[in-house]
């Protein structure tokens, strides 16, 4: 099917579903992506693209009270009949794509089939440009931006509110800051300026072979390398130690993470967060995603279960929080711990105090095991 044809599905779709509730637009969805001729013009992924604007719109049609009473009852009553298999991948779609709304941002004001469009285009896109300078920055930013969407949280704890890392408001800031203090700069490097010539990026695949050399390892990598020399170079004491006193603009990105925390209401960065903030590169947002999932599934047989059949045995879900902090590289075990503290409501200030005691007999070994989670904890409100 050509592009008009494909575009013309989309609008009819688009305009049988444009004034369903939510609930509905569910049932449309359940079986869309189960009727054969509809395979014939777009394949799953499209389809599930699709539907996440469309439910994106329709969960924007809702009075924001119902969506919010709904999540805090694991938004069983916007889900429809059907298998628990079914409700539960629509609940946590629910989840994620009503985070915006419960976050407090405004809704976009674009058509949904342009929205489904863009939201089609920005998926299926390659990164391939015809200059290195746009594929280095295209690709950092992207691969930055899915790790930050799979940290934002849902849900809001009372009077503690979100670390940056953990609100769905500061990925955009963060890349803001990346394409005009970061990626700019390290772009004249001259190990930097070296590997753009040194082979022909215009080749397929090329955005995944750059990452790739971001993750070969710490071992002279010149992108990580530049990647923590330009971070380090925020730090106003380093400013302060040449004698200058104070920071020059373009290396002074903190009063754009203040401003835009003030404006959202999360916990800014600091300099004293500079190693995380270099972290993000490091982390690999589609495993978080991953164990994001599996571990809110876990949560969810063990405390909400649908039927007695489907309980999990008691402890689950903190040995399959353990798991991941034992096994996901940077500590990233530690984020989705705290992601959880504030998007299920089971894991609060007494949980994570006896999870953290049973990572070991020391203060030593669980600060070796779970410093993040730790630092988080000791934060928190007594």
């Amino acid at each position: 099917m050509d592009s008009k044809g494909f575009e013309s599905k989309v609008a009819e779709l688009v305009a049988v579903t444009q004034r369903l509730d939510v609930p509905r637009v569910l049932m449309v969805r359940r079986i869309t992506l189960n009727d054969p001729e509809t395979l014939k013009w777009a394949n799953t992924r499209q389809l599930e693209l699709i539907f996440s604007v469309i439910l994106e719109k329709a969960i924007e049609r809702t009075d924001k009270d119902v969506v919010f009473a709904a999540s805090q009852n694991q938004f069983e009553p916007l889900l429809p009949p059907g298998d628990d298999d079914s409700r539960d991948q629509e609940r946590w779609l629910l989840f994620d794509l009503s985070r915006a709304m419960l976050a407090g941002m405004k809704p976009s004001e674009e058509t949904t089939a342009d929205a489904v469009m863009e939201e089609l285009a920005a998926d299926e896109a390659p990164i391939e440009a015809g200059d290195f300078p746009t594929l280095f920055d295209e690709t950092l930013a992207r691969h930055t931006r899915k790790t930050l969407a799979a940290l934002a949280a849902t849900n809001t704890r009372p009077h503690i509110p979100h670390p940056f890392l953990f609100s769905p408001h500061f990925g955009a800031t963060y890349e803001a800051v990346l394409r005009e203090y970061v990626l700019p700069t390290m772009r004249t490097a001259r190990r930097i300026k070296e590997m753009a010539t040194s082979r022909n990026w215009q080749e397929k695949n090329s955005a995944s072979r750059l990452l790739g050399m971001v993750h070969a390892g710490e071992s002279d990598n010149a992108i990580l390398h530049y990647w923590d020399t330009r971070w380090n170079g925020f730090d106003p004491a380093r400013a302060t130690a040449k004698g200058k006193g104070t920071i020059r603009p373009g290396d002074n990105p903190w009063p754009v993470f203040k401003d835009d925390a003030t404006k959202h209401g999360y916990v800014p960065p600091f300099y004293t967060d500079i190693p995380m903030l270099q972290r993000i590169l490091r982390y690999d947002g589609e495993e978080i995603a991953e164990n994001w999932g599996h571990i809110a599934q876990i949560y969810e047989q063990e405390f909400h279960p649908k039927a007695k059949a489907d309980q999990a045995r008691q402890g689950a879900f903190r040995d399959a929080l353990l798991r991941a902090m034992e096994k996901m590289d940077n500590h990233a075990g530690d984020l989705l711990v705290i992601r959880a503290f504030f998007d299920l409501p089971k894991v609060d200030r007494m949980f994570l105090k006896l999870l953290i005691q049973s990572m070991g007999r020391s203060d030593t070994e669980r600060e070796r095991k779970a410093p993040l989670l730790i630092a988080f904890y000791n934060d928190l409100p007594r």
